[in-house]
């Protein structure tokens, strides 16, 4: 039976959209609805049920923000994933609008059409496996009624079977059962029921036989036992066994006994019956057969839903790594090109401005250049915001503190635990620890009303990571308390719980009313491959005319070596050391004799071209610009290295000079700065040397 096809909602007033999205997201099994206006969305809401809405922020009379507020409010639709689309530049006070009125997401215009296919997909899925969760259930139950209905048929059946007995016992004259009689010389009576069951006609042709002879041969010696046992008592005798009937044909007798005394005690015979339980015993085999294979269904049904929850688990994780994935590219696209650019720009327009004569020329210039600085940081605050720098240069811990500077931004004071251990986590982890520790730190900002809150990180004895996130807030009972952002607070809880237990691990959360909260978040301990600097060749008189980019000192420059100071530019972008190169040969004692594209040229070409100064970008690929200064200091410690990055924050600083940088400065203040930092180096690298600022 094929599966019902999932229902999309589109929400636009233009029908061009509508048209272009349905295009977009067609596929098989997904029907696709379409609503010009919110209040078209709504009706269709009221007899649809939709996996997923995607609606424009701005339409006329309703827009999008009350459309999901009403949808919020309407228990039907209220759990529907909604992914808000506008065209308007990117603005976080819509955003976070759009993300309290219970968006799941909030793309601009013009969208990606394999990002929106992505998220969708997502989305859609999860709907299946919702449906498919509860057909399953469904299933468990009808099995469950169905096993309890059969448990009663078989309770009622021995009710049945014992009243049958007893009133067998009572009208052993009328009832169609075996009566016999066993004195001490042998069988005494049977009735007309056991004289048809035998196939003869008189009792005296029954005295020629012996009980045994009609009993089953594997039943014989337990039957024989059984009544041996019970005379040698006086008790009474019951057993059940295979009886041969006159055609031939064996069948389960129950028999029953009871024994005859004397006055003085002394034991006289048995009277017992004898009745055919073979059709009982059939409907017993079948009920134990079906309870057998029912239990084998139920298991099989529950290890589905084990697996199916194990698997909606896996791929809610792998949602949180998409989600950071795709924010860590869209920083890395903002750092490398954008913030770059930027850079280069602002060199260039800081160089041109001594050039220019007038005022008014230099006055309009001077806007240009704060209005590159604004857009700078603008572009670092974007790239803080969709994935901390922290946690991909330094580490867990470093971005962690980062975290705890960015709450106290925030209006929550956060103090860090001293004494730490070195964790040294793989990226997958360290990025689902790291966003736990910030949802913990936001719920206790907005829930808690708490004056300060802690964060401290451990290794168990076990081989777990555990970071325990504590406030001194107002608490709460067995559950977060029922106010107007209570049900986000205990998603935001599940979801970490569910993110937890994805990596092997568990969140407990400890809180007393008035008393605080304390959420520990617990993983096993994977620690992340440490990466090195791969030893560089010997050096050697002869480079390569084509070094991928690297530029070798002009023969003109070569001549005047020992009275210039040789300079080697190091980073990933070609232009960045272009702008370098153009304002350092601004400067008469001062030559660019190589370039490097990333941090394992640098290594070698500081062997091979032995420069006074290395001027050192941080983020590079192949090896970064810490690890490459680390290298290079530890093999020629006489040459001063200066850093250089857009991300000029504290953590960034102080890495760069403990590898052994003599400073770091930002790149766009490359222009006023970079000349004095290389003379101030060379200063401090040899003690009373001369300082010429010719330019």
């Amino acid at each position: 039976m094929s599966a019902a096809p999932v229902k999309l909602l589109l929400v636009d007033d233009h029908e061009a959209n509508l048209v272009a999205l349905s295009t977009l997201l067609a596929q098989d099994g997904v029907d696709v609805l379409q609503a010009g206006s919110g209040r078209e969305a709504l009706e269709l809401l009221l007899d649809q049920d939709v996996a997923l809405a995607i609606i424009d922020v701005h339409m006329p009379i309703m827009d999008g923000f009350e459309l999901a507020e009403l949808m919020r409010g309407s228990q039907r639709t209220q759990h529907v994933p909604i992914i808000f689309l506008t065209g308007e530049s990117q603005d976080n006070r819509h955003r976070f609008r759009g993300y309290q009125a219970g968006a799941v997401d909030f793309l601009y215009k013009p969208i990606e059409p394999d990002v929106l296919r992505s998220k969708t997909a997502i989305f859609l899925d999860l709907y299946r496996q919702r449906e498919e969760l509860a057909r399953q259930r469904d299933q468990f139950l009808t099995l469950a009624e169905e096993k309890a209905r059969l448990l009663r048929e078989r309770d009622e059946a021995d009710r049945r079977l014992r009243d049958s007995e007893s009133r067998f016992r009572m009208l052993a004259d009328s009832a169609p059962v075996i009566i016999w009689m066993n004195g001490l010389e042998g069988l005494e009576f049977v009735n007309q029921a056991c004289l048809e069951f035998l196939g003869v006609e008189r009792v005296e042709d029954v005295n020629g036989l012996s009980w045994t002879d009609v009993v089953h041969p594997d039943d014989q010696a337990q039957a024989a036992e059984t009544y041996r046992r019970a005379v040698s008592g006086h008790e009474r005798f019951e057993a059940s066994f295979r009886c041969r009937r006159r055609d031939g044909v064996y069948r389960w007798m129950r028999t029953v006994g009871m024994p005859t005394l004397s006055p003085a005690g002394g034991l006289l015979g048995y009277l017992g019956a004898s009745f055919d339980l073979t059709e009982s015993k059939e409907a017993e085999e079948r009920l134990q057969r079906w309870s057998v294979d029912l239990e084998r269904a139920v298991n099989q049904k529950t290890d589905e839903l084990l697996r199916s929850q194990t698997h909606l688990r896996a791929l809610a994780a792998e949602l949180n790594l998409t989600e950071q994935r795709e924010r860590k590219r869209l920083a890395a696209e903002l750092h490398d090109y954008l913030a770059q650019l930027l850079v280069v720009v602002r060199m260039k327009l800081r160089q041109a401005i001594p050039l220019l004569p007038g005022d008014r020329t230099t006055d309009l210039l001077q806007d240009a250049d704060h209005a590159l600085t604004q857009s700078l940081d603008y572009t670092r605050c974007l790239v803080a915001e969709l994935t901390p720098p922290t946690l991909k240069e330094f580490g867990f811990l470093e971005s962690l503190t980062w975290l705890a500077a960015q709450m106290q931004r925030h209006g929550l004071p956060v103090v860090m635990q001293p004494a730490m251990p070195a964790v040294a986590l793989p990226e997958d982890q360290a990025v689902l620890m790291f966003q736990s520790v910030r949802e913990l730190l936001f719920n206790v900002l907005k829930h808690a009303k708490a004056q300060q809150a802690t964060v401290g990180v451990a290794l168990t004895e076990q081989g777990c990571v555990e970071v325990v996130v504590s406030d001194d807030g107002c608490g709460f009972a067995s559950s977060p308390p029922d106010h107007s952002e209570s049900g986000s607070s205990r998603f935001g809880l599940f979801s970490i719980r569910e993110r937890m237990a994805a990596m092997g691990g568990e969140l407990l959360i400890e809180s007393q009313p008035g008393r605080g909260t304390t959420a520990t978040i617990r993983a096993p301990y994977r620690q992340a491959p440490v990466e090195s600097v791969e030893p560089s060749p010997e050096p050697v008189t002869d480079l390569p005319d084509a070094m991928s980019g690297k530029r070798e000192m002009p023969p003109a420059l070569s001549a005047e070596a020992s009275e210039l100071i040789g300079i080697l530019l190091v980073d990933d972008h070609a232009m960045v050391r272009q702008g370098l190169r153009s304002m350092l040969d601004e400067y008469d004692d001062v030559a660019v004799i190589g370039e490097a594209s990333n941090g394992k040229e640098a290594v070698e070409s500081v062997g091979q071209l032995r420069p006074s100064v290395v001027v050192m970008d941080i983020n590079m690929p192949q090896v970064n610009g810490i690890d490459a200064t680390i290298e290079i200091k530890s093999r020629h410690p006489e040459i001063a290295v200066i850093g250089l990055s857009v991300q000029n924050n504290h953590e960034t600083r102080e890495a760069m000079l403990r590898a052994g940088a003599t400073t770091l400065i930002s790149k766009e203040a490359a222009v006023d700065e970079l000349y004095l930092a290389i003379r101030q180096a060379l200063a401090g690298e040899k003690a009373g040397s001369a300082m010429p600022a010719d330019r």
